[in-house]
């Protein structure tokens, strides 16, 4: 009986051991790559993230300045796009930020699409230690914009039909030229359509 108790007990430090171990070893292996808020527009509801482009960041202060709807369209549908197609930045696949611009109503639809056919390749990078060649775009250029109406659901809207042009700071063949249908989604003007051209 002796002996059982004193393995049980012999046991039990040793578990404690090994736990505290791996406890204290997880800590040390910290997550590198972390995300946090750099900037947002209240008005909108719109959040940039700290680890995004230069050129992203310069786009985003583009917006607040603007009143006029067909300029807001333009400048969230080149949002938009830089958003969704400068991968290099993201830490993992789960890192849709432009759903953001989509239409609230199809917000989650849209970001498990880009999860499962767009993003689903990408490599975790929570350490910094991602060797995988991603875009990052360089140039968005508005080439075409009109006014429109688009069927969402049951009923006619009036949209924006913002054609662009895509250019990356090196070829990886993603999408060159797209249109994107804006429509009115509360304080925002929202992407309920991207195709590419």
């Amino acid at each position: 009986m002796k002996g059982i108790m004193l393995a049980s007990i012999i046991f039990l430090i040793a578990f404690v051991i090994l736990y505290i171990y791996g406890y204290l070893s997880r800590s040390k292996d910290e997550l590198v790559n972390k995300v946090s808020a750099y900037d947002s527009i209240e008005k909108y509801n719109y959040v940039l993230n700290d680890n995004v482009t230069t050129y992203y960041k310069d786009e985003f202060q583009k917006l607040k300045g603007l009143e006029e709807e067909d300029k807001i369209s333009e400048q969230v549908a080149k949002l938009f796009v830089i958003d969704l197609f400068s991968i290099n930045y993201k830490v993992n696949k789960y890192e849709v930020t432009s759903s953001q611009y989509y239409y609230s109503d199809k917000r989650e639809m849209f970001r498990n699409k880009v999860i499962d056919q767009l993003y689903n390749f990408v490599i975790d990078n929570s350490y910094n230690d991602r060797k995988q060649e991603l875009p990052e775009v360089k140039e968005v250029t508005i080439t075409d914009t009109k006014k429109d109406t688009y069927k969402l659901g049951a009923e006619k809207r009036d949209c924006y039909v913002v054609k662009v042009s895509i250019s990356y700071v090196k070829n990886l063949d993603y999408d060159t030229k797209a249109k994107i249908i804006l429509v009115k989604d509360n304080n925002n003007m929202s992407v309920v359509s991207y195709e590419a051209l």
